[in-house]
């Protein structure tokens, strides 16, 4: 199963790739990318990294059957399972997540607006949960908070009381007693309200205590509580006109250092933020009309400078921002039709790039997803080794070993669309097609195949090493050569399992890369020692001479193009990509430099570019090369068929045939060796846009003559296949 990147992906285009730079957009974007899409109910949906390994979860609340709690893992590669926490918290409504217990592991806190019990769950050191009770006899427990009130060091719970019984409900705080585990007393703050649906601790009046942000959706009203610093709270009122008042989350929306206040009125659609004079008397900033303003909070979501806001509507289909001018003006944004019912908005940083991302959850939708900021794209490699070009399907292949991290492959399509081809690999180094198989060596473990139409593994052989098994060749005839950093070259057939070892000695110092030299029959091998030479190693008798001494060494990677040139990846400062001619004679040819412990590069015949994967600042360059002493152009038209080209040509596994027609026709084509023979037959359907596509991996390296005839043409052209 193919894993998408940022799921809908992230696109980065080519002259983004060549620069190695940050992709800024023009103006804010943002991409959804489902986590569920059969969460029941949702209510709430926070963002935590609840397991502490680095990549930011989602930890969710639903009204499912007998209420729900689930924490969606992130893998890291932004891929999420669920895990179930309950399934037995009836009206589950809210979850929040802290460290309850001191023991530097993240436990959660969740309320039962139906069942009237507000529970915590501590984690365990498998990352499995205990659930225990705080209080079970709390009257439509509905939002909880986890903050410390009463500045001991230890957390404390706020929750509020929805009482659709037309009581007044209460606010309150249970003290965290610091037992193990946790004693909790129970602290009324106030019980005026009828169906008080939000409550948050915040130091409203910068006295370093930890005063209540509170409303009453009945009342109509938003008030603080005032800490005297004993614990002892002073109702404010902050507004006691506002419909059918829902959520109240206190930032600091102008930035002068007093709190401020963001309201979402859902039955009146009020949408309104009140500004802190910095003496607590708050002044009322609507923001207009919001179908079913359920919440709204702020953020810095266009990285200038100040806090724009962001919203969820429950009658409406579309979630919103706000984006703030510098000077509190706010212009209202639309984004995304496709989430129904929204009761929850939160900024969270998911892909770890310089932006912030959003999280939400759909109440009639059922939906989770998170809505991936595009101001500025992740860069998704992460120390590339190296680089090929699947013809067949017009993409690159790119493997990242990632450093201290798991390694996988991305793969970068004609768009320029980027994806996870394989994630959770161990230390992909080297690759290598052959046929529609990828064949990947990783490290010390040995040599993994994957489809390349569906991705499954299709190949495994566990290898010996007494270095790293790193770069790979094949020679056209159905056998793979991986190199050995210890000094050794390994034959396989994959058709059968079968190795054995071409060489075990001779070899320059750590060997790195090799390539097939179907001219001469040999592999070429680079070695990263200091003046390694390029060395020749015969498939014939296996044995090892000097194809070229050089000034330079420390190679790390070597390709060749379809018309006899090697290219070398030298990390000699200042990082040197070199071009030898086909008789290999000094001095090569400088291409680039500047590159970054520049690794397994690549030749991608059919666009003559050369693609280097830069091991040190984790980038790939793409770099256009101009071939020089051609006898023909590779991407040639076949004389007398009125504009039909075959290309790449010189081909490699396949060619591809166009024709500029408006319409698509039927064609048959066959390829005969120079003797006349004929090696390979079809029929197909030529399109205007291109196609079809030939492979041609089966046919031994040489020169052939392809014919093709249409219904208006009959023509034939000589063919190179490289292998």
């Amino acid at each position: 199963m193919k894993r998408r990147i940022f799921r809908h992906v992230a696109v980065i285009t080519l002259f983004t790739l060549l620069a190695g730079g940050v992709d800024l957009r023009a103006q804010l974007e943002f991409t959804q990318h489902p986590v569920s899409a059969n969460f029941i109910s949702g209510f709430d949906v926070i963002a935590v990294d609840l397991d502490q390994d680095g990549y930011m979860d989602i930890v969710a609340a639903c009204n499912a059957t007998t209420g729900k709690v689930s924490w969606f893992r992130n893998d890291g590669f932004l891929e999420f399972s669920e895990r179930v926490i309950t399934t037995n918290l009836p009206g589950s409504r809210s979850v929040r997540a802290g460290d309850i217990n001191n023991d530097g592991r993240t436990d959660l806190v969740a309320a039962g607006v139906t069942s009237h019990r507000i529970v915590w769950w501590e984690q365990n050191e498998d990352t499995t949960f205990q659930e225990r009770l705080v209080d079970g006899s709390f009257t439509g427990a509905h939002t909880v908070d986890i903050k410390d009130v009463n500045d001991d060091g230890l957390q404390d719970i706020l929750c509020s009381g929805w009482d659709s019984w037309n009581h007044n409900g209460e606010i309150a705080w249970w003290e965290n007693g610091g037992q193990i585990p946790p004693q909790w007393n129970k602290h009324l703050i106030s019980d005026r309200f009828q169906q008080s649906p939000f409550i948050f601790g915040e130091d409203m009046d910068g006295d370093e205590d930890l005063d209540v942000l509170a409303c009453g959706e009945l009342n109509d009203e938003i008030l603080w509580w005032e800490n005297d610093g004993f614990q002892y709270f002073t109702e404010h009122m902050i507004d006691s006109l506002i419909d059918a008042i829902h959520t109240v989350i206190p930032r600091d929306i102008d930035l002068d250092g007093d709190m401020d206040v963001l309201a979402a009125a859902c039955m009146s659609s009020q949408a309104v933020w009140y500004e802190n004079n910095g003496s607590q008397d708050f002044i009322k900033h609507p923001l207009g009309y919001f179908p079913g303003a359920l919440w709204l909070d702020a953020s810095d979501l266009d990285n200038d400078g100040d806090r724009d806001l962001v919203g969820a509507p429950q009658s409406a289909s579309q979630l919103a921002w706000w984006e703030n001018n510098g000077s509190q003006q706010f212009v209202k944004h639309n984004f995304t039709s496709i989430f129904t019912q929204s009761f929850c908005v939160v900024p969270a940083l998911m892909d770890n790039d310089n932006d912030t991302d959003l999280v939400a959850i759909g109440y009639l939708s059922n939906k989770i997803s998170w809505f991936e900021n595009r101001l500025t794209d992740p860069n998704p490699y992460n120390h590339p080794e190296c680089v090929v070009f699947d013809e067949k399907r017009d993409r690159y292949l790119i493997s990242n070993p990632g450093g201290p991290a798991e390694g996988y492959i991305l793969e970068i399509d004609s768009t320029g669309e980027t994806s996870y081809f394989k994630t959770h690999l161990a230390d992909p180094l080297g690759m290598c097609l052959m046929g529609d198989t990828l064949f990947v060596s990783e490290a010390d473990d040995g040599v993994i195949g994957y489809d390349l139409e569906t991705g499954e593994e299709v190949f495994f052989r566990e290898l010996p090493s007494s270095g790293n098994l790193d770069g790979m060749a094949h020679n056209g005839q159905g056998y793979l050569f991986i190199v050995d950093t210890g000094g050794r070259i390994i034959r396989l057939h994959p058709g059968t399992g079968n190795w054995n070892y071409l060489v075990t000695s001779g070899l320059t110092a750590y060997v790195q890369d090799i390539i097939f030299d179907p001219w001469n029959n040999r592999l070429l091998a680079a070695g990263y020692a200091g003046n390694s030479p390029v060395q020749a190693i015969s498939l014939a008798d296996s044995t090892i001479t000097t194809a070229v001494t050089t000034e330079y060494g420390k190679f790390d990677g070597i390709t060749g193009d379809q018309y006899g040139n090697i290219y070398l990846a030298s990390h000699k400062s200042p990082g040197y990509i070199l071009r030898y001619g086909p008789e290999m004679q000094n001095p090569p040819e400088i291409i680039s430099t500047g590159h970054n412990e520049p690794a397994g590069l690549h030749f991608n015949r059919e666009d003559h570019i050369l693609a280097v994967p830069n091991y040190g600042s984790s980038t790939v360059d793409f770099i256009p090369v101009i071939i020089t002493g051609e006898k023909r152009n590779p991407d040639s038209e076949i004389r007398g068929s009125g504009g039909l080209h075959i290309f790449p040509n010189p081909a490699g596994e396949y060619l591809r045939i166009r024709y500029p027609a408006e319409e698509s026709q039927d064609i048959s084509w066959a390829i005969f060796s120079m003797d006349g023979r004929k090696m390979g037959s079809g029929t197909a359907v030529l399109h205007p846009e291109g196609g079809p596509v030939i492979g041609v991996s089966q046919m031994a390296a040489g020169l052939y003559v392809i014919r093709v005839t249409g219904a208006s043409f009959s023509a034939s052209e000589k063919l190179m296949i490289y292998p």
